[in-house]
């Protein structure tokens, strides 16, 4: 079996590859001691789309190609792989790889990497040229990578394609506003959720021609204060010095929970989602919790005299 020549891409050059792309340079790779990259003439030409599917068993990227010149295999080839491994077979050959955090990645790493929480950037290359990015769950090891390549027409089950989305679809940074910013005993606090507007969040993705869009919704939120107290609401309060609604008196000071109250809120949100141009379909909801520490103090009186 005659594989296509592979990628010869070092670290270094990944660097300058995808610092070029960030800026609209053409990337330059550089020099190889094999001699410098020529594409196989001989490899398939392609659109594809990649997934990226997480289970308790490991991470499994789904390349799957739309339009495949001659030359290009015809049914899927499942192919174990991670970083360092490749896949099998005459028309692809790709590997993944953690992506080098530098200098010429930095600040694209610090503008996407919000947008991904709990997950690392990896690269995804293929002897003939396509490459992509996904983002993995950060205690993602080698090991646990499965790379699936899906030529010609391959299926796609939209409720799978649906939950891929769901895993990683970006949910704000929400940050838990307060006001006192150092609470006092017997005073009410109020408190907020701060960088999300609590407006739906959409994601789509396009897989073998078929395109889903999966959209949540906040639905309710379950405070809890740190000193055995909660709330259930609907609301997201109000940012200091509107009046939010949100609040909480503490009747002690938080110097016996080691300097500040855990104050935490879980956001659940109600999920749906839909192949484009049919209707949509109910999804178990989720819920994403976000905390913060407040701290509490006790206000004593002084009787001072001449």
């Amino acid at each position: 079996m005659t594989r296509p020549a592979r990628l010869h891409t070092s670290i270094a050059s990944l660097i300058l590859f995808l610092g070029f792309w960030l800026v609209g340079v053409p990337p330059v790779l550089a020099d190889d001691p094999d001699g410098p990259y020529v594409p196989d003439p001989n490899a398939p030409r392609a659109e594809a789309s990649v997934s990226v599917q997480s289970s308790g068993g490991g991470v499994t990227i789904r390349i799957a190609v739309q339009e495949a010149s001659p030359g290009s295999q015809g049914s899927g080839i499942p192919v174990s792989g991670g970083g360092g491994s490749t896949s099998s077979g005459e028309a692809w050959d790709c590997r993944v790889d953690i992506m080098n955090i530098g200098n010429a990645t930095r600040a694209w790493f610090v503008e996407n990497a919000p947008q991904h929480p709990g997950h690392a950037p990896w690269v995804v290359n293929c002897t003939n040229g396509y490459m992509n990015i996904v983002w993995l769950p950060a205690t993602t090891d080698d090991s646990d990578i499965n790379i699936v390549i899906e030529t010609g027409d391959p299926s796609v089950d939209p409720l799978l394609l649906a939950a891929e989305l769901l895993d990683e679809i970006p949910v704000p940074d929400i940050e838990i506003g307060a006001n006192p910013a150092t609470g006092m005993v017997a005073v009410p606090s109020w408190f907020w959720l701060d960088g999300y507007d609590g407006s739906p969040i959409v994601e789509s993705a396009a897989l073998a021609g078929i395109t889903v869009e999966v959209e949540i919704t906040p639905t309710s939120s379950r405070w809890v204060f740190g000193d055995g107290a909660t709330l259930s609401t609907a609301s997201f309060g109000a940012v200091y010095p509107e009046p939010s609604d949100i609040r909480h008196t503490y009747e002690r000071s938080s110097l016996s929970a080691g300097g500040a109250y855990a104050v935490s809120v879980d956001l659940t949100f109600a999920v749906r989602f839909r192949v484009v141009g049919e209707d949509w379909q109910d999804l178990e909801p989720i819920t994403r919790s976000f905390s913060s520490e407040y701290p509490v103090r006790q206000l004593q009186s002084v009787l001072t005299g001449e």
